[in-house]
């Protein structure tokens, strides 16, 4: 069986495991299962019925704050001044911190985004975390790198130093070789202690920003840089992230590729419903790796980003907050509404399963890291609020799906379902689904109208069929990720990037 066939298999199968675990929640049970079956039937179909209706009670609540949050932050936009930010010598200088590796494809047109930031004084660091690829020889070719001797600051651990080297046509560009470190925190570390600036942004290699990413982030921590510690953007999700960022506001396209249209709805959903409201109640979870302002003396304060966690910045947010909620310091760590960068999201389903396995890996490394955190009033709302919510809707989510699966497995085999009861059922998930894409698809249209009509429409269509197509892969891609925690492990699995246009490429499924 070729690899794309096996992947078309693995696509119809997850997607009848999807509306398999979807019949449990409008099963009836009949007088077909006798005794202790019945009774178990009966109480885990009551059992995943609470759990789904807390899951979307928890969701539709933090939609009304997403809503407020966003509705404040479009009226601040609305008056501010950028052209005085823009050129002002006294907007807070920073410097960006960029992690590559075996990032040939698109590292040289990313960092051309960093560069042509809207931003009166920035520098780029970036950092080739030992790729074993063409990426260093594009960025000496592109950038014109040549060997220097710079002194710097050991501040935190990081690998051995390579060699430094600095752009001929842009010398805020510096170029950092080390060998790799396992994963990204390490090239972050050796980034942050050749920073200069008081402000950092952490970005990805593979990731393309609008040129005002910056402005618009920075904007928010200069309304108060005391208090402002850490501030995040929108993020959006492409098969070909280049591509997309050659698109004018007004006349986005919604990728072609099904797989990955469903995943920029998720993060439509993950940043427009809930960072929003996360950021109104002051519990951000997630500062994302791809868009991460931080105050440089908050990271050095925390020794840095760790290297014993799978990925660095759910772990560096949940840090932040502990250390400065048990010491009764204010701060805030904001998320705004605006789209600020497309990054490279997986075309294949087992590239996807990969990168969630993973991030279902370090959402349970840090909630038990961070236990002492749950449902504790001494950390506020991120106690109360936010660490219950990450272990509801995250890390016993696989426990209630594989026990969604087993009952509907014993209902059809006792054949105890009601199948119009599970339509209507079926129906009610998808439409609230579908109800959670369209408010973040409003949401997005209000704050910046970057999308077609045809695309806005498109994506509300898809919306009912995201719990068919899409949440049985990430289904999986969860137990895979528990299983893999249980088992230790800490890899990073990066997922093979997308094939380009001039390489050979198998037909990928589209709608």
């Amino acid at each position: 069986m070729s690899r794309r066939a096996r992947e078309r298999w693995i696509l119809a199968a997850l997607a009848l495991t999807g509306v398999a675990a979807a019949i449990v929640f409008g099963s009836e049970l009949r007088d077909a299962a006798d005794g202790g079956v019945a009774t178990f039937l009966r109480w885990s179909v009551l059992v995943c019925l609470v759990y789904f209706l807390i899951v979307f009670g928890f969701y539709g609540v933090l939609l009304l704050f997403a809503g407020v949050d966003s509705a404040i932050r479009n009226r601040q936009r609305g008056a501010e001044d950028f052209d005085a930010l823009e050129t002002s010598r006294f907007t807070i200088p920073v410097s960006i911190l960029s992690a590559v590796y075996n990032e040939e494809p698109v590292a040289v047109a990313s960092t051309r985004t960093l560069l042509e930031q809207e931003y009166p004084e920035l520098e780029v660091i970036l950092v080739d975390d030992g790729s074993t690829d063409g990426t260093f020889a594009r960025l000496e070719e592109a950038f014109e790198l040549e060997q220097v001797e710079v002194f710097f600051r050991r501040i935190v651990e990081a690998a051995p130093v390579l060699g430094v080297y600095r752009s001929r046509t842009d010398p805020r560009l510096t170029v950092v070789r080390k060998p790799n470190g396992g994963n990204k925190s390490d090239a972050v570390n050796c980034a942050l202690n050749f920073a200069r600036y008081r402000y950092v942004l952490g970005v990805d290699g593979d990731t393309m920003y609008r040129s005002d990413a910056l402005l618009l982030g920075m904007r928010l921590v200069m309304r108060n840089p005391a208090r402002v510690i850490g501030v995040t953007g929108t993020i959006a999700s492409s098969s070909r992230p280049e591509e997309a960022h050659e698109q004018k506001a007004g006349s986005f396209s919604l990728d072609r590729n099904l797989l990955s249209s469903f995943q920029q709805l998720d993060f439509m959903r993950s940043f427009f419903n809930n960072r929003l409201a996360w950021s109104r109640l002051n519990f951000m979870l997630c500062s994302p790796g791809a868009f991460c302002i931080w105050r440089r003396d908050v990271l050095e304060e925390v020794g840095g980003f760790t290297r014993d966690f799978t990925c660095e910045d759910i772990e560096m947010t949940f840090r932040v907050h502990e250390k400065f909620l048990r010491e009764g310091r204010p701060y805030e760590i904001l998320c705004m509404p605006e789209t600020v960068a497309t990054t490279e999201g997986p075309a294949r389903i087992g590239g996807l399963i990969k990168q969630r396995a993973r991030w279902q890996r370090v959402i349970m490394e840090t909630l038990v890291h961070y236990r002492r955190m749950f449902a504790n009033p001494r950390y506020g709302t991120v106690g109360v609020i936010g660490v219950p919510f990450y272990a509801i809707t995250e890390v016993i989510a696989p426990l209630f799906e594989v026990l969604a699966v087993i009952t509907l497995v014993l209902a059809v085999w006792l054949g105890a379902v009601s199948w119009p009861l599970f339509a209507v059922m079926i129906g009610i998930m998808a439409f609230s689904t579908a109800t959670l894409t369209t408010a973040a698809v409003l949401l997005e249209d209000r704050t910046a109208r970057d999308y077609r009509l045809g695309s806005l429409f498109r994506m509300i269509l898809l919306g009912p069929l995201d719990l068919f197509l899409y949440r049985p892969i990430l289904m999986w891609a969860r137990a895979r990720g528990t299983w893999d925690y249980l088992r230790g492990r800490r890899d990073w699995d990066k997922f093979e990037r997308n094939l380009r246009p001039t390489e050979p490429v198998e037909t990928i499924p589209s709608i």
